[in-house]
């Protein structure tokens, strides 16, 4: 088994005083490009709180008009950063109704300008799954535990994950037009937009020793996926692959119909286990990264699937079967990588958390 492919790891960050155009980058990808602290990090290498201190001092003074004097002085700009973070309702409250609930006498421009002087934004909310203190606790020893496991232990396992493919594009589309709204909806500069959306539920496997393992179209005959139709459709076929490649141990996330009692007791009577994984960590599955591939393929070979299921479905069989095994391998090759980046984050959100969440675009290793 060649074992020469290299794992993309972050250098150790320097603890130099950043320059004004590295503060610069911070912001730019922060503040622009809605990037997170630990991506920043990575890509920069930058320390935590190089990061940090960048984000917390403007580069240079923003410059007053002359004889414009700011609406909210330095104690009321406070307080509003103080009670726009206080909660989750407040960060959610819109800025023109902020005003009459702090007794400011303002208007939306103000309260717009007294945040940007300290720093605070609006943005899209992210969505993640949460992780409360139990799950990070257990990422973190599950982290630490595989840190330094060798290629063939990591190689020994088989990989497993489910994701809903749909047709056509499943990433944003940019065009270039005019500013303002003569060229909005334009022919050229608006996407097709299907009422009716069709798709199909795919379970796959891998292994490093093996590479591409079986894949599974989940029937719309065999309803949703519980503890009993995975355990009639899903554990055979998984039995019977482990059966035909010894050596190898099962991963599964855990799901209701995955970790449900029933189905642990059917694994056991088809004589076989599934090993120990840290809930909510869909970074540390190298598999979760080939579904994006998968849909990549699609929108690049056959975008215009939104009728029939049977296309999509050899679609989906064919993008399965155009993963390399050298793509297989970089993932499997990553998870030294995943388990440090899940320690430098204390078991929080990480670079390959949000390639999960994320996706099309984005590779393993650091940016």
């Amino acid at each position: 088994m060649d074992v020469s492919y290299s794992v993309p790891t972050p250098k150790t960050p320097t603890h130099r005083q950043t320059t004004r155009d590295e503060r610069l980058k911070v912001h730019t990808l922060f503040f622009t490009a809605a990037w997170e602290i630990d991506q920043i990090m990575l890509q920069l290498n930058l320390t935590r709180r190089q990061v940090e201190y960048a984000l917390e001092h403007r580069l240079t003074p923003q410059k007053q008009r002359c004889g414009a004097r700011p609406k909210l002085n330095t104690p009321q700009r406070k307080r509003l950063v103080e009670w726009v973070t206080s909660n989750k309702a407040t960060r959610r409250q819109d800025w023109y109704a902020i005003p009459a609930l702090l007794g400011y006498n303002v208007g939306i421009e103000a309260i717009r300008n007294a945040l940007d002087k300290e720093n605070y934004v609006r943005r899209v909310a992210r969505q993640k799954p949460p992780l409360n203190e139990w799950q990070r606790a257990v990422r973190l020893r599950w982290a630490q535990e595989h840190l330094n496991w060798t290629w063939e232990q990591w190689a020994s396992i088989l990989w497993s994950d489910e994701t809903w493919v749909n047709p056509g594009r499943h990433s944003k589309v940019y065009v270039t037009r005019k500013r303002g709204s003569s060229e909005l909806y334009h022919v050229d500069c608006v996407e097709p937009r299907h009422q009716r959306r069709i798709g199909w539920m795919f379970w796959g496997c891998i292994s490093g020793f093996f590479g591409k393992g079986f894949g599974i179209f989940w029937e719309k005959s065999w309803g949703t996926i519980t503890k009993e139709s995975y355990s009639e459709h899903v554990v055979p076929r998984v039995a019977e692959y482990l059966a035909a490649h010894p050596g190898l141990q099962f991963q599964q996330d855990n799901a209701g119909g995955h970790s449900a009692a029933f189905t642990i007791e059917t694994m056991a009577r088809y004589g076989f286990r599934t090993i120990f994984w840290p809930s909510n960590s869909p970074d540390l599955n190298p598999i979760e990264s080939l579904w994006d591939d998968i849909k990549d393929w699609i929108q690049e070979n056959d975008p215009d699937i939104h009728r029939s299921y049977r296309r999509l479905r050899a679609t989906v069989q064919q993008a399965w079967e155009a993963i390399p095994q050298e793509r297989i391998i970089e993932l499997i090759k990553s998870m030294p990588a995943r388990c440090q980046a899940v320690i430098n984050a204390n078991s929080g959100e990480t670079m390959y958390r949000i390639i999960c969440r994320i996706g099309p675009g984005l590779t393993t290793g650091p940016y």
